[in-house]
C-alpha cells in the first residue's frame, strides 16, 4: 500500500500564478512560431515549471510491506564455552533451514568488537570454518546490537536475534536495546548456556585505600565458588609472600581475611592468589589492591656497592628518614616500585646499567607524579657515566658537556666504525649502523673545539668519513657521520688499526686514543695478510695494538654481541693490549651512551680529583643551620654546567656546581656532583653536619603530598573509570575553579593526561578508559597547590569477561522485554510474521529535477526551429 507525503504543501499554491505568468508571456512573445508550435512550447514550459514546483514541495512516497530482515548476533567472547558455541551453531543451522522465502538473514559475531560474517541475503549460508575473533576478553553487547541493526535494509521489518550468555562488559546493553526498540527494531534473545564446570575466582580484594605507615589494618579477599572444594590462598605484599593458608570453600560467597597487616613506605600493592583443587579458568585466580601511605619519608639509594653507601643511609635514619639501599640490579623497574619511595638517589651508577626505558620511567615519575631525584657524583656518574643526552640528564639541573675548560690535556680521538653487512639489522626501528653513527656524533659533541677528532668507516678497506682534525664547526661533521651506511663482509681489524696508527702518530695532542667498534661475531683480518684483499705486511692486530701503545696511542673496543660470540675473546684481548677499556653490549641502543662514556673518560674533562671546600652560593633552607666555613674538604667531583633556571646552592672553589636543584614538572631533582662515601667524602662522613645536610636536602627535594587537599572516589562502569575529586581547604570550605591536572600511567608504561570538569562546589570529575587488567597509577595535582596532591592506584586484576561463567538470565530477559519479540525462542519462532508493516519513505525531488532538466533542451529546440520546418 502506497501513500504520498508532501513536506512543503504551501509551495503548490505557486503553481497557479506561475502558470498565469507563463500564459501571458507566451501570448506576448515575439517569437515567430506557428500556433501549433506555440502550444507545444507552452505545454513543455508548463511541465518544467510544474516539475520544479513539485521538487520544491518535496514529495515523498510511503510504501508499506511485510518483508522480514533478521540479523543473527552471536557472542564469541571468552566466557562462551565450546558447548555454548555448539548450541549457537545448532540454533543458527535450524533457524536458517526454516527461513521463509523472501526473508533476509545475516550473521554478525562479536566479542570486544562486532564482525560481519554474512551480509543480509535471501540465500544465507553459514561459514564452514569461521575465523578466530580478536579481543575475546570483552563482551560488548551494546556495540554489537547497534552495528547489527544498521546492516539491515530500511525497507524490511528489522529484527535482531541475540545469542549470548549475557555477561556484558560494556554495561550499556539494556540502553542499546531500548534505543533499538525506539527505532522500530525488534530484538529476540537466545540465552547460551555453558556446561556446569567447577569455577573458583577471586572477585575483589578489600582494604583501605589510604593508610598510615605502620598502622594495622585488615585485608579481605572475596572468593566465589560454584562447588565445594579446597584451595590454597596466598597473600603477597609488594611481590613478597606474607601469608599462606589452606581454605575449605563452600558453594557461593567465601572470604579470606588477613588481620593486623602493616605497611611501610608510601605505596603498597597486595595480591591474593588462590590455587583451588577444582577449577576451570585460571585467569580469575588472582586479584590486587593498592594503598598509599603516610608516615616517615622513604628514600631509595642505589649504588653498585651497597656497603659503601650505607653511611649515608645510616645518617638519614638518624634523622627519622627511612632509607633503603640497593645494588644496581635493584633499581626500580615499575612505577609501583618507584611509588614506594619519596626520593630516589643514584650514587655512582653507570648509564650502561640503566636501560633507557628505566631512565624514562624515572623521569616521568618525577615530572608527572612529583617524585624527588638526586644524582650523586663518582667515576661512573654524570658525563663519565654515560648520561649525556639521556632522560636522566634531561631532568637534572646541570648539563654534562663541558667545552670551556682550558686546563685539561688536548685529545686526539679517532673512531673506527664497523660498516659490515651485519650493521643493516634493525633495532627499534633504527639500523645498528645508525645507532653507531649517533655514538660517534655524541663523542664529537663531548670534545672541545681544540681537540682532534676523526672517523673511519671500515669494511674490507678503510673509508675516511671525518678527517682527523680540529673541528670548530661540528654540525657539518655530525651530518656527514650520520650518512654512513653499512656495506658488506666483516670489518678488517688490522687494516683499521694500521690506518688509525698512521693518522694518529704525528698528531700534536697529549692524549691519543682509538675507539674501535666491531661486531663481536664478525671481526675479520686479525692478522696481516690473512685476507687476500687486506693489508700487506706481517704481524697480528694484537701486536699492532701493542706497537700503538708504545707510541702512546691507546685503544678501546666496543663490541656488539654476546660473550659467546666467536670474536669476543679476541676483541677483549685487543683492548687489553691497547691499554683501553672493553665494552660488550647486545643492545645496540646503548651505543650512544657507551661512546660518550668512553670519550669523557679519555678526555678527563669532567672528572676533577683535587681537594676543595664547599662554598655556599645562595641561601636556602637546605643549607640552613650548617657552619659551611668549618666543613671538611671534599676530594673530587664531576664537572658540570648549570642549566639556565637551576638554583646552584653549593659551588666548588672553581665556581662549578657542587649542589644544584630545580623543579622538574611536579617534582624536583638535584645534582650533587661529589659523592657521599669514602672516596671523595671520606672526611665528611665523620663531620657533624653530614647527616643534617643530607636530611635537609632529602626533605627539600622529596615528593610533597598533602592528601587532605583531595578526597577521591572512583567508580568503574564497563571499561570506563570515573574519578570524583573533592577539593577542600583545611577549614572545610570548597576549592573552586582549580586548574587540576590528572595524570595516569597504564600497566604497560604508556601515559595519559585527563581533562577534568567541575560539576559541583569543590567537586571535579575526570574519566579514563581502563586497560583490560593491571594497576593504573593516577596523580591529581594543581599549580595552585604546589606542595599538595594525591597519588593512588586503581587495579583491574583480570578482564571482567572472567568475572562470571554463569548465564546472566536477568539481563537477557530485560533486553527481551524492552525491545523483544521473545525470550529463548525456538529456531522457527525467529521467523514469526511481524505484527506491524514496514514503511519506506522515498523522496521524489531528484526525479522531478532530472525530468525538468531533460525537458529544457526540447523547449530550446522547439523555439529555435524554423516555422516552415
Amino acid at each position: 500500500m502506497n501513500a504520498i507525503e508532501i513536506s512543503h504543501p504551501w509551495i503548490l499554491a505557486l503553481a497557479f500564478p506561475l502558470g498565469l505568468l507563463l500564459w501571458v508571456g507566451q501570448r506576448r512573445s515575439l517569437a515567430d512560431l506557428t500556433p501549433g508550435s506555440r502550444l507545444i512550447c507552452t505545454i513543455v514550459r508548463g511541465l518544467v515549471l510544474s516539475l520544479l514546483v513539485l521538487a520544491l514541495a518535496r514529495l515523498h512516497v510511503l510504501r508499506s510491506g511485510v518483508k522480514l530482515g533478521v540479523m543473527f548476533v552471536v557472542d564469541r567472547s571468552a566466557s562462551i564455552a565450546p558447548a555454548a558455541q555448539q548450541q549457537a551453531h545448532d540454533f543458527l543451522a535450524a533457524s536458517l533451514a526454516a527461513k521463509p522465502p523472501g526473508a533476509l538473514a545475516g550473521l554478525v559475531e562479536f566479542a570486544g568488537n562486532p564482525t560481519l560474517r554474512l551480509p543480509a541475503t535471501e540465500l544465507p549460508k553459514l561459514p564452514a570454518d569461521p575465523p578466530e575473533i580478536a579481543d575475546r576478553n570483552h563482551s560488548d553487547i551494546a556495540q554489537a546490537l547497534d552495528f547489527s541493526s544498521a546492516l539491515l535494509p530500511a525497507e524490511t521489518v528489522r529484527r535482531v536475534v541475540l545469542l549470548s550468555d549475557g555477561n556484558d562488559t560494556s554495561d550499556r546493553a539494556l540502553e542499546a536495546a531500548q534505543q533499538l526498540s525506539a527505532a522500530g527494531v525488534e530484538v529476540s534473545v537466545v540465552p547460551l548456556r555453558s556446561a556446569e564446570t567447577p569455577e573458583v575466582l577471586v572477585e575483589r580484594v578489600e582494604m583501605p585505600r589510604q593508610l598510615k605507615a605502620g598502622e594495622p589494618f585488615d585485608l579481605t579477599a572475596r572468593i566465589r565458588s560454584n562447588v565445594a572444594t579446597n584451595t590454597k590462598a596466598k597473600l603477597y605484599q609488594n611481590q613478597f609472600l606474607v601469608e599462606q593458608r589452606d581454605l575449605v570453600l563452600k558453594p557461593g560467597a567465601n572470604s579470606f581475611t588477613v588481620p593486623n597487616l602493616r605497611a611501610d613506605g608510601t605505596f603498597a600493592t597486595y595480591e591474593v592468589e588462590i590455587v583451588p583443587a577444582q577449577d576451570t579458568a585460571i585467569e580469575n585466580n588472582r586479584a590486587q589492591a593498592t594503598a598509599t601511605l603516610r608516615g616517615q619519608p622513604r628514600v631509595l639509594i642505589v649504588d653498585p656497592d651497597e656497603a659503601k653507601i650505607r653511611p649515608l643511609a645510616d645518617a638519614l635514619r638518624r634523622e627519622k628518614i627511612q632509607a633503603e639501599t640497593r645494588a644496581s640490579n635493584g633499581l626500580p623497574r615499575t612505577l609501583e616500585d618507584l611509588q614506594q619511595f619519596d626520593l630516589l638517589a643514584l650514587s655512582d651508577i653507570s648509564a650502561l646499567a640503566v636501560p633507557r626505558e628505566q631512565m624514562e620511567l624515572i623521569r616521568r615519575w618525577v615530572q608527572d607524579f612529583g617524585g624527588g631525584f638526586v644524582m650523586l657524583g663518582g667515576e661512573s656518574s654524570f658525563g663519565v657515566g654515560g648520561y649525556y643526552r639521556t632522560p636522566i640528564e634531561q631532568m637534572l639541573p646541570v648539563r654534562m658537556e663541558h667545552q670551556d675548560r682550558q686546563d685539561v690535556p688536548s685529545v686526539a680521538l679517532l673512531i673506527v666504525l664497523d660498516r659490515s653487512g651485519s650493521m643493516t639489522a634493525l633495532v627499534q626501528g633504527q639500523t645498528k649502523m645508525s645507532l653507531a653513527n649517533q655514538g660517534a656524533v655524541f663523542a664529537l659533541n663531548v670534545l672541545q673545539p681544540r681537540d682532534y677528532f676523526g672517523v673511519l668507516a671500515v669494511d674490507v678497506r678503510s673509508h675516511t668519513v671525518a678527517p682527523l682534525a680540529q673541528h670548530g664547526n661540528k654540525e657539518p661533521i655530525a651530518q656527514k657521520i650520520m650518512t654512513v651506511t653499512a656495506g658488506g663482509g666483516g670489518i678488517y681489524v688490522y687494516t683499521s688499526l694500521a690506518e688509525a696508527f698512521a693518522q694518529l702518530r704525528d698528531v700534536p695532542a697529549r692524549i691519543k686514543h682509538v675507539i674501535l667498534f666491531s661486531d663481536a661475531a664478525d671481526a675479520e683480518e686479525k692478522n696481516a695478510g690473512e685476507m687476500g684483499d687486506g693489508s700487506a705486511g706481517s704481524g697480528s692486530s694484537l701486536d699492532l695494538a701493542s706497537a700503538m701503545l708504545s707510541s702512546k696511542i691507546t685503544t678501546s673496543v666496543v663490541a656488539l654481541g654476546l660473550d659467546t660470540d666467536r670474536d669476543t675473546s679476541f676483541l677483549r684481548q685487543l683492548a687489553e693490549r691497547g691499554n683501553g677499556r672493553f665494552y660488550l653490549t647486545s643492545d645496540a641502543t646503548t651505543l650512544p651512551q657507551i661512546f660518550s662514556t668512553e670519550t669523557m673518560k679519555v678526555a678527563q674533562s669532567s672528572l676533577i680529583e683535587e681537594p676543595f671546600q664547599a662554598v655556599p652560593a645562595r641561601s636556602s633552607p637546605i643549607l640552613g643551620g650548617i657552619d659551611w666555613a668549618q666543613s671538611p674538604l671534599l676530594l673530587g667531583y664531576n664537572s658540570t654546567k648549570p642549566k639556565p633556571t637551576a638554583d646552584v646552592l653549593l659551588a666548588t672553589e672553581r665556581g662549578e656546581p657542587l649542589l644544584a636543584v630545580w623543579r622538574y614538572g611536579l617534582g624536583q631533582s638535584a645534582a650533587f656532583t661529589s659523592d657521599a662515601k669514602a672516596r671523595w667524602a671520606s672526611e665528611w662522613l665523620a663531620w657533624p653536619g653530614f647527616a643534617k645536610f643530607w636530611s635537609q636536602l632529602v626533605r627539600g627535594v622529596m615528593r610533597k603530598s598533602d592528601r587532605a587537599s583531595f578526597a577521591i572516589d572512583t567508580r568503574e562502569i564497563g571499561d570506563r573509570l570515573t574519578l570524583t575529586i573533592d577539593a577542600v581547604k583545611p577549614d572545610g570550605s570548597f576549592r573552586n575553579r582549580l586548574p587540576l591536572t590528572v595524570n595516569a600511567v597504564r600497566p604497560d608504561g604508556s601515559s595519559a593526561t585527563l581533562s577534568s570538569t567541575q560539576d559541583a562546589p569543590g567537586r571535579y570529575r575526570a574519566e579514563f578508559d581502563l586497560p583490560l587488567d593491571g594497576t593504573t597509577i593516577f596523580s591529581v595535582t594543581s599549580p595552585d597547590l604546589p606542595d599538595g596532591g594525591a597519588t593512588f592506584g586503581h587495579t583491574r586484576s583480570y578482564p571482567r569477561e572472567f568475572l562470571s561463567s554463569a548465564t546472566n538470565d536477568a539481563l537477557l530477559r530485560q533486553i527481551a522485554s524492552s525491545a523483544g519479540v521473545g525470550y529463548d525462542p525456538n529456531p522457527t519462532a525467529v521467523w514469526t510474521p511481524p505484527t506491524k508493516l514496514t514503511s519506506q519513505r522515498r523522496e521524489l525531488t531528484d526525479w522531478f529535477l532530472i525530468a525538468a532538466l531533460a525537458l529544457i533542451p526540447l523547449d530550446i529546440y522547439l523555439r529555435r526551429r524554423s516555422p516552415g520546418r
